[in-house]
């Protein structure tokens, strides 16, 4: 590898890295900052479900702009300094009504940053022969840090430490998205909507958006009201904190083998791994409350999201051309983000209603996930989405 890729390489991880310290923070512990505020279940469900729905909208044009413009980095780097302002403004935020409205512009300001920095990921893997995985994982080893050395922190500590957790780590990442390589395409001004068009004519690329989608949504319950059950279970800020940690060091060592695994059984198998993992993790999730069991449970996580965002960016890289990839991307977020919006904003009255056994309604999404993959593995040796 030359000096120039390996450069691309550590920038590209080093963002990774900074941009999951937030996340790391915000999925086990934002529930509970809400729920501190005097939100009950059924409010959070609707703030933090009404953000995820905002990628619909905000990511794809995003995109289409990026592929217009070609101004990948530059975008990444406003929507990262605009997410520090929205955490600011959290600090003066009280009921749901500012709180809801905020969830709203974070939703907008963040969304397009994920598929942009996975565009500028592949587009480099391809331009000078880096790794995909290798530079994703170290996001997921700063969520696997972030996690569990919060859940440490906040034992016994105010929930307002939440906020300041999230806005120091949005700072770190806003500060990190200077350092992301420049990638550019040649520009031919593609007509407005013209990627999107092409791309939602394949009905390949549509079974892919729904494998994905399917997947993806089942952490509804898990993202949203997993450190909730768990509290009520009797487990601690630092058990919680290690159980999300833990499953994402399985991703971790998923993503470090993904080259490895992903020829083996090809982007399509990975989904299809993901959908039996998916049956397994939430069939028993909401039942099993020992610390000891949850430890071996939530290994799972390596197969429902690892193995289902590992395959998904394999098929990306392969089926899709660079010059509609940024728009191709933000539709595989916002199809996913759709799905999980949908599936948070049912939860929360049936989480209310029967509490952890509500991981049961996670099923039948992994089961549709799996038939979409098993349509895109039935077409494997000629899978073309654009």
């Amino acid at each position: 590898m030359s000096s120039e890729a390996r450069g691309v390489a550590w920038r590209i991880s080093a963002f990774f890295a900074a941009f999951f310290l937030v996340p790391g923070v915000h999925l086990p512990f934002w529930s509970v900052w809400l729920e501190s505020r005097g939100l009950n279940a059924t409010e959070i469900a609707i703030v933090m479900s009404s953000a995820i729905l905002l990628r619909l909208v905000a990511g794809p044009a995003a995109a289409h702009l990026v592929d217009r413009s070609s101004a990948r980095r530059q975008a990444i780097i406003l929507l990262a300094w605009g997410s520090v302002a929205v955490f600011t403004a959290y600090w003066w935020a009280e009921g749901f009504w500012p709180i809801f409205l905020l969830g709203l512009l974070h939703g907008i300001l963040w969304s397009p940053i994920t598929p942009l920095t996975e565009n500028i990921a592949l587009l480099s893997a391809a331009r000078f022969g880096v790794q995909y995985g290798r530079m994703r994982l170290w996001g997921s080893v700063s969520f696997l840090v972030a996690a569990y050395l919060s859940g440490l922190w906040l034992k016994g500590r105010p929930d307002d430490w939440i906020l300041a957790l999230l806005f120091a780590g949005t700072f770190v990442m806003a500060c990190c998205s200077h350092l992301l390589p420049d990638i550019r395409l040649p520009l031919d001004r593609p007509k407005l909507g013209a990627p999107a068009r092409l791309l939602l004519r394949s009905r390949l690329f549509l079974a892919f958006l729904g494998a994905n989608a399917c997947l993806q949504a089942t952490h509804a319950m898990f993202y949203t009201f997993g450190t909730l059950h768990w509290r009520g279970a009797g487990l601690s800020d630092a058990q919680i904190g290690f159980l999300w940690a833990e499953g994402v060091l399985a991703e971790v060592i998923l993503f470090a083998a993904g080259q490895r695994v992903a020829l083996k059984v090809g982007g399509a198998g990975l989904l299809l791994l993901a959908c039996a993992g998916g049956v397994l993790r939430w069939g028993l999730t909401g039942v099993v409350e020992d610390f000891p069991a949850l430890v071996v449970l939530n290994l799972l996580h390596a197969a429902t999201f690892g193995c289902a965002h590992l395959g998904a960016m394999r098929l990306m890289a392969e089926g899709v051309d660079p010059d509609v990839s940024a728009t191709a991307q933000s539709l595989y977020t916002a199809a996913n983000s759709a799905m999980l919006a949908l599936a948070t904003l049912a939860i929360g009255p049936v989480f209310a209603a029967i509490g952890g056994l509500a991981y049961v309604t996670m099923l039948p999404l992994s089961l549709a996930g799996g038939a979409c993959a098993w349509l895109l593995w039935r077409r494997r040796n000629r899978l073309r989405f654009a």
